[in-house]
């Protein structure tokens, strides 16, 4: 624990607000800026990191001039288009030609692999900079100001160390593996000694305590909630905002640091961080630019998860994501072909779930496997049964309804719960 707690405490130091404080001025400053400005900005950042990479990374000088293109043909952000877009395969395979910089200069990170196997990327001190500043000054915007206390639920510590605090941060750590009926009320009595303004966790391991909580009869006040690295279900913010007492700010960014976006103020939607990346949403995923990492560029990088976009609004132009489907390998395949989002539907209208998770096998039959409350009776099976006919079609995929126990539900290697899983990606229990 000792390790844990020096590693903990050098992070914070390192990314500490006299650090960062340059960084957190400018992102200030870009969201004051009109958005003419803003682009104005981000394509002159958008050229100097394709030019360095151009010059500097073995990588991209070769792909570029396969491609027949020239660093004097890119002159503006809307010739981004001609570049050749850069998959995650090309990263597995190139990510030491991708740097700009000797290998000395940057840190190494990973992700967590749930399409396959983790990606090893690249990270400079001025890009970690960033994107700690980004990630301050958007907390600042909903109440939260790092060294207040703050409780972390996240992936921090394992099932043998239950709690940790780091002084330095006035970070309270909790082990997101040890949550149940038993340990419940130890969660509860440090969570109300430390008196935290936010708690910060993955929404599966968030709703873990809120319903251990209720179920307990304990109720917390935390000003505000931060979750991140999983899709946040409805049922999951309902529960975890009612038991913690808490307002619910979800985020959405990537290892990879190609992309971040912040939930708004009025929830109806998430915003671009300004001048974080450049984004290109598509239909079945998205297409980002890192403007944070020269050291380590990602340009035109393709990602597989599914954005919804909303439609502008001049009252709040940054505002421009209606939610996050997840990835596209998440999707309901139905027997015509057809892909199903947005699949908390299946459970509306039913009050008796602790958990719900969804399992399509490789034939297209879905299990949807529940975790009985108590009071879970025949009409609640029989609602899911007609939600699940009502959305999707009678006939249009096979499934069975399985009450499960919560040890058999499904989650990643880093502990990451996902609503719908395909067989073909368990290993051993675990997604891979």
């Amino acid at each position: 624990m000792l390790k844990k707690y020096i590693k903990e405490t050098a992070k914070y130091l390192l990314r500490c607000y006299p650090v960062i404080q340059p960084y957190v001025k400018r992102i200030d400053a870009m969201y004051e800026m009109s958005n003419e400005d803003l682009k104005k900005r981000n394509e002159e950042r958008f050229l100097h990191i394709f030019r360095r990479a151009y010059d500097k990374s073995p990588f991209y000088h070769r792909l570029y001039t396969k491609a027949g293109i020239k660093k004097e043909d890119i002159t503006c952000l809307d010739d981004i288009k001609k570049l050749p877009v850069i998959t995650k395969d090309m990263v597995k395979k190139h990510a030491a030609e991708m740097l700009t910089v000797p290998k000395w200069q940057v840190m190494a990170g990973h992700t967590s692999g749930t399409t396959g196997t983790p990606l090893t990327v690249y990270s400079s001190w001025s890009s970690i900079w960033w994107n700690q500043a980004y990630t301050y000054s958007a907390r600042l915007r909903n109440g939260f100001k790092y060294g207040q206390p703050l409780v972390s639920l996240r992936g921090n510590l394992d099932r043998n160390t239950m709690h940790m605090k780091v002084h330095v941060s006035n970070t309270l750590y909790l082990s997101s593996y040890c949550i149940n009926k038993d340990t419940v009320k130890a969660y509860y009595d440090m969570i109300i000694q430390h008196q935290p303004v936010a708690i910060e966790g993955y929404p599966s391991s968030l709703y873990t305590l809120a319903l251990c909580m209720k179920e307990a009869g304990l109720k917390l006040h935390i000003p505000v909630a931060f979750t991140s690295s999983e899709t946040l279900l409805d049922y999951q913010r309902h529960l975890i905002e009612m038991q913690l007492g808490t307002e619910i700010y979800d985020n959405y960014g990537m290892t990879e640091q190609t992309i971040y976006l912040q939930e708004a103020f009025n929830h109806q939607g998430y915003y671009e961080l300004p001048g974080y990346s450049i984004n290109e949403y598509l239909e079945d995923g998205e297409i980002c630019t890192s403007l944070t990492n020269e050291a380590f560029p990602l340009i035109r990088y393709r990602s597989n998860d599914v954005i919804e976009i909303a439609e502008l609004n001049t009252d709040s132009p940054q505002t421009i994501v209606k939610s996050i489907e997840g990835r596209k390998e998440d999707f309901l395949i139905c027997k015509d072909g057809s892909r199903v989002k947005r699949l908390g539907f299946i459970f509306k209208g039913v009050n008796h779930v602790k958990y719900g998770q969804l399992v399509q096998e490789n034939n297209g039959f879905l299990n949807v496997n529940i975790v009985p409350d108590q009071g879970f009776a025949k009409q609640d099976e029989k609602t899911v049964e007609n939600n699940v006919l009502g959305r999707i079609g009678k006939g249009n995929v096979d499934f069975k309804i399985n009450l499960v126990k919560e040890a058999d539900l499904v989650y990643t290697k880093r502990g990451k719960f996902k609503f719908l899983i395909h067989l073909s990606s368990v290993m051993g229990g675990n997604l891979d």
